[in-house]
């Protein structure tokens, strides 16, 4: 079968109506995925022009070879834990390679004819990641949500806990008060798809803090000057000592970027009609994030609220995922002056929307409420994924997974085998 990208296909009936369509979703999109982009990048320790650059190249290549109209592929909230870990302990570094080997293990996937099996991942299991990375990045919020801090730290459930414990007395309320407005206002204008309040939030921050000299942590204080400098990580020595590292958290991001692409791909294909090609889906998020880890290291996937937004927009064709690019430089362009003003905090509290709007929460209180073999697993994988190194949680999962897939094997196999009788 030969691979022929949505965008080709849609030029051949492109007319100016879908050109307005499409500019129209692709700025309103722009401007929500533009402050996430940031937080993403900041909360997972590398600087904030990373994050833009890589929703950038991922929302261009994505475009061009996807096979989707409306698919948004873009960096993802669920990174931020893995990321984070990887840049605590070894640096921007392993994080680029780190990303560059998941591409490759996403193109050989989609090479060898992966996607359907995995796919087929008991739900459970998906959920289960989703929830311990959930509670990873919180707890990693937690200090920088309270203004006490914002050091990146391998074990953020422990330091979170050591915060909360030892240090009370240090909550600095002007950091209360910045993410309270930041949660509003995200919460208040939800429905409202045409205000990007996460840019706003952002925005207001960076004033209150040049103009107001607001009391809080800012990207700043993290970063200096190289908020808006970029440095092309690959480029410096290999190290061969970070190679075992590399190849388990490689593995590990490359599964969520998989799982995450075809979560994406549901609402994509329910709202458009269209019917994908999972192998298909594994090449170009495969290459995705291959150029992406030439750009700054952040792993990206397709993005389920992104394409849900994109649509809802108005997005006619993947012309409005290569518009987004343009109009993503244009907004970097506009707010580099306030990059290094950014409260913490205002990052921080994207980031704990963006965690809650994340987690299928009505899929963990049908567990919870069932005892079930699907709920020990769920717990399982969670407990798995928050106090071990998610490749070790990646890796178990993936047996849970295969348990609980040969478990359901022989009664599909009765149901599906013909003249089988039910007599005693």
């Amino acid at each position: 079968m030969t691979w022929l990208p949505k965008f080709a296909v849609c030029l051949s009936y492109y007319d100016c109506f879908r050109l307005r369509s499409d500019a129209f979703a692709a700025l309103f999109l722009a401007l929500q995925i533009f402050p996430l982009a940031i937080a993403i990048a900041v909360a997972s320790g590398v600087p904030p022009i990373y994050g833009v650059l890589c929703a950038a190249i991922a929302g261009l290549l994505a475009s061009v070879f996807g096979d989707s109209k409306i698919r948004v592929t873009a960096p993802n909230v669920i990174f931020v834990a893995v990321a984070s870990s990887i840049v605590a302990r070894e640096g921007i570094l392993a994080l680029s390679l780190s990303t560059l080997s998941a591409g490759v293990v996403l193109v050989f996937w989609g090479a060898i004819g992966l996607g359907a099996g995995i796919q087929m991942l008991p739900r459970p299991v998906v959920v289960g990641f989703s929830t311990g990375i959930a509670v990873l990045v919180v707890s990693q919020q937690i200090p920088s949500l309270l203004g006490i801090g914002s050091q990146l730290v391998a074990d953020p459930v422990h330091r979170a806990a050591l915060t909360l414990i030892r240090y009370p007395e240090h909550i600095e309320p002007h950091a209360i008060i910045l993410v309270l407005f930041t949660l509003i206002l995200i919460t208040a204008h939800r429905r409202a798809a045409y205000i990007p309040a996460s840019l706003v939030a952002i925005t207001a921050g960076a004033l209150l803090v040049k103009f107001g000299h607001f009391p809080v942590h800012a990207i700043g204080s993290l970063f200096g000057s190289d908020s808006m400098s970029f440095r092309m990580h690959l480029a410096e020595a290999f190290r061969l000592d970070l190679l075992g590292s590399i190849l388990g958290q490689g593995f590990a991001i490359a599964v969520l970027v998989a799982t995450e692409s075809y979560q994406a791909m549901g609402p994509a294909a329910k709202l458009t009609g269209e019917r994908l090609d999972l192998n298909g889906e594994l090449f170009v998020q495969g290459g995705v994030n291959v150029a992406c880890a030439f750009a700054g290291g952040l792993p990206t996937s397709g993005v389920s609220s992104h394409t849900f937004d994109n649509a809802r927009l108005g997005a006619q064709t993947p012309i409005a995922g290569i518009l987004q690019v343009v109009f993503l430089v244009g907004t970097l362009l506009l707010m580099a002056p306030l990059f290094r003003f950014i409260p913490m905090p205002v990052i921080s509290a994207l980031i704990l929307s963006s965690v809650l709007s994340m987690t299928n929460w009505r899929e963990i209180l049908r567990w919870m409420k069932v005892p079930s073999i699907e709920a020990a697993a769920w717990v399982a994988t969670s407990v798995l994924t928050i106090v071990v190194d998610l490749p070790i949680a990646i890796a178990v999962g993936m047996l849970i997974a295969m348990f609980l897939y040969v478990r359901k094997r022989p009664a599909i196999l009765t149901k599906a085998a013909p003249g089988t009788s039910h007599n005693p």
